[in-house]
């Protein structure tokens, strides 16, 4: 009982710091790593045995693939495509910038996704004389839904993936099934808040707008063409090997690590750079997080969190993914929602431990909800974050108020659907 109660005040002293803000998040999941060993509920030996190296290699080789795709203008490249594509209409501009955002995040970190999305849309919504918000939190949503689609689209679907032994098909052929509608009525609720609330009016003429702003010609965005080809055709290559790698017997993480060696041995002689710019905190915070959640574990809390869901539930399939679609939901609205889904990892295995309840249901349902949750909140998600810290540098201030206004109703429908179609599926 000692160390469940210790175990559990650890996680709550790292949360309080990460919500506080006074301290990284790195730092403070570092400091509870440090708890959990000093404590005595895991022993030095067990902290490697906790931690989840499928995972972060698998974001790491995404990580430097990412890197060299940005450092060769490929996301500037693709967004003036989609402002090309949209003739400067302010709707069609909305669905071009929120289909974009949902698609790259199914395959690419969100964070970067956001971060040239961000500074992207604010840069167009100047010239054309409009407010970035909508279109910012539009793409925010999409991101994050859109990163339910795959495997690799999210932290949290890395997470469960690795930790409980799904491939890169079973979440494409699951969640992935279920994201698209998802993404489509939330695109449609939040395209109709916006023209409800006149937000997509046009001042100007379109037309002479694009003539004036002939400068913004996607061509203009490559930086390196060399590196933009090999970079596409290694993304292309892994992206390819993640969707087969169970046929070929092959660990996700090797295929991820292979396609980042081989960027940076024939991207040219600056790729090492890439290394140190990548996103070093991130693994760090996940790699801390594991040893957290490790401590809960083994001190059995968990355990009993899956008990107290299964008794709940009376075993009953539709009941419990219904339960923890909405818990995974509030609990990602409020907390970030990789450590959410890290906690999850055991809790469904316990849960369908005993043969009576199928283990991927409760997993798409426990991604979906992380991964759409999080939308509801500026901090339920890393992709909110970064894409409103991008805005607030270029002077763009969207509030809490401001964005739950918007996003939480529209994250309310999103869970609806999804709470339906995973009924309909898996009933």
């Amino acid at each position: 009982m000692t160390e469940k109660v210790l175990a559990v005040a650890i996680l709550v002293i790292v949360y309080v710091l990460i919500l506080s803000r006074k301290v990284h998040r790195t730092t403070a999941v570092l400091l509870g790593s440090v708890l959990v060993v000093g404590s005595g509920i895991l022993h030095e030996n067990e902290v490697l045995d906790v931690v989840q190296w499928e995972a972060l290699s698998l974001i790491f080789g995404m990580f430097v693939l990412v890197s060299a795709l940005s450092k060769s203008g490929f996301f500037r490249w693709i967004g003036l495509h989609a402002l090309k594509w949209s003739h400067f209409q302010p709707l069609r501009l909305f669905v071009a910038f929120s289909a974009l955002s949902a698609f790259l995040a199914a395959f690419m970190d969100s964070i970067t996704v956001m971060v040239f999305m961000s500074s992207l849309t604010i840069e167009v919504c100047r010239t054309l004389g409009l407010h970035p918000a909508p279109f910012l939190i539009a793409e925010i949503t999409s991101a994050n839904i859109g990163g339910a689609a795959t495997m690799v689209g999210d932290p949290p679907n890395v997470i469960l993936g690795t930790g409980l032994g799904f491939t890169f098909g079973d979440f494409v052929s699951n969640t992935g099934l279920i994201a698209v509608p998802i993404f489509l009525v939330n695109l449609g609720f939040l395209g109709y808040l916006m023209k409800r609330r006149g937000e997509a009016r046009m001042p100007f003429d379109a037309e002479a707008l694009e003539k004036e702003h002939a400068e913004l010609d996607p061509a203009s965005a490559i930086k390196d063409l060399r590196l933009l080809r090999v970079s596409l055709i290694v993304f292309a290559f892994t992206v390819t090997l993640l969707v087969i790698h169970h046929l070929l017997d092959l660990l996700v993480a090797f295929v991820a690590v292979l396609g980042a060696t081989l960027v940076l041995i024939l991207g040219g002689k600056d790729m090492p750079e890439l290394v140190e710019k990548i996103d070093w905190h991130t693994l760090l915070f996940l790699a801390g997080l594991f040893v957290v959640v490790g401590g809960l574990d083994k001190s059995g809390v968990l355990k009993d969190l899956a008990g107290w869901i299964a008794a709940s539930g009376g075993n009953n399939l539709p009941v419990l993914l219904t339960m923890i679609l909405w818990i995974s939901a509030l609990m990602s609205s409020v907390l970030d929602n990789v450590p959410f889904a890290a906690a999850m990892v055991p809790i469904l295995r316990d849960l369908s431990s005993n043969g009576a309840l199928p283990l991927a249901p409760l997993t798409w349902s426990a991604a979906l909800g992380a991964d759409i949750g999080g939308n509801a909140t500026p901090i339920g998600a890393s992709a909110n974050v970064v894409g409103l810290a991008v805005a607030e540098k270029h002077g763009v201030q969207i509030g809490w108020k401001a964005y739950m206004r918007t996003a939480v109703p529209a994250t309310l429908l999103s869970i609806l659907v999804a709470n339906a179609l995973l009924l309909l599926l898996y009933r």
